[in-house]
């Protein structure tokens, strides 16, 4: 039996169980300013990701440095972080790291190489950001869209470019080889790109889509659990990265306002929660420190499985879920 399509991979909703909440874990969180104990889910073997990741895109983060934001997610008990090369802010997200304190061994860090780049570049890519964050390894290394020409993504690539993605992604396994990584995954990519992969032989670890209320296909979800990859969400609450027309609930909506009363929590928390119950892991971002706690303290309540599904159940509008 393939160990990988095993690995923290629960159909139907996920609890916020002990167990899933790492208490006890070597690798919980350290916990600050009352902010709760952070979900896992194990990725890879020996590898546990934090269920709630902070995005470094400087559009995620208007009002304030990365740098700063960063620090204070940090400092109040976070420890995912989402980067990329693509969002030139990797010296940024390295000095917040360093300003924070937060020894290494506590955090969760992911990258991506911009796209399929090859194999001799991809390695070169991440030598360069190593050196930019000021760490000697990532925790996980995405490949960030499936397009070899950033023009043609999302809609106009699908099976073009599979050599470019298979030696990325040799590239990848290259760099775990050598501990520069601890766990590799994908992007942006759709089933047909993932079983690419697969076929080829090669195991993603985690595929990290635009996936919100109002813009979700469980079908996709269930695919992705059935060839062992975990989901990470960006856009997880349909802000300002929400991109390509795509629906989405907003947190003002009023139904939505309706379940966070019932549990005396933001729209936020409930958006977050769902998402996570669901074993996806949203990728947010704020400046405001009120709204970092609030997001940290996602899990200190229990949405009902009723709830849930009445969540699922949300739409922008009547508009068909793809998901790219």
């Amino acid at each position: 039996m393939n160990r990988m399509k095993d690995i923290a991979i629960t159909i139907g909703l996920v609890p916020l169980t002990t167990s899933l909440l790492g208490c006890g874990s070597k690798n919980e969180p350290a916990k600050h300013d009352g902010a709760a104990s952070l979900p896992h889910k194990e990725i890879s073997p020996g590898v546990s990701m934090p269920m709630l990741a902070f995005g470094t895109a400087k559009m995620s983060n208007k009002g304030c440095t990365v740098a700063g934001a960063v620090e204070q997610w940090l400092k109040l008990g976070g420890r995912h972080l989402d980067m990329s090369l693509h969002y030139g802010t990797l010296p940024d997200a390295g000095k917040g790291i360093k300003d924070s304190g937060v020894p290494r061994h506590e955090l969760f860090l992911t990258t991506k190489v911009e796209g399929p780049i090859g194999y001799n570049k991809t390695i070169q890519q991440i030598s360069g950001d190593l050196e930019k964050v000021g760490v000697d390894y990532f925790d996980l290394l995405l490949i960030h869209w499936p397009c070899p020409e950033w023009k043609d993504f999302p809609n106009n690539c699908n099976s073009t470019g599979i050599d470019d993605r298979i030696a990325t992604w040799r590239g990848l396994e290259h760099l775990k080889s050598e501990k520069k990584v601890r766990a590799i995954g994908v992007s942006n990519f759709n089933q047909g790109q993932v079983q690419e992969l697969i076929d080829a032989g090669y195991q993603p670890a985690v595929n990290q889509v635009q996936w919100h209320l109002g813009y979700h296909n469980d079908t996709f979800l269930e695919e992705m659990r059935r060839l062992g990859v975990a989901l990470e969400a960006w856009a997880p609450l349909a802000g300002p990265t929400k991109s390509h027309n795509i629906p989405g609930v907003s947190l003002g909506d009023a139904r939505l306002k309706e379940v966070a009363r019932r549990y005396n929590a933001s729209t936020a928390q409930v958006a977050l929660q769902w998402s996570v119950r669901k074993g996806v892991t949203p990728v947010t971002a704020s400046c405001s420190r009120d709204h970092v706690l609030g997001d940290l303290k996602a899990f200190s309540f229990n949405l009902s499985s009723r709830d849930i599904h009445y969540l699922d159940s949300l739409e922008e509008n009547a508009t068909s879920v793809i998901v790219v």
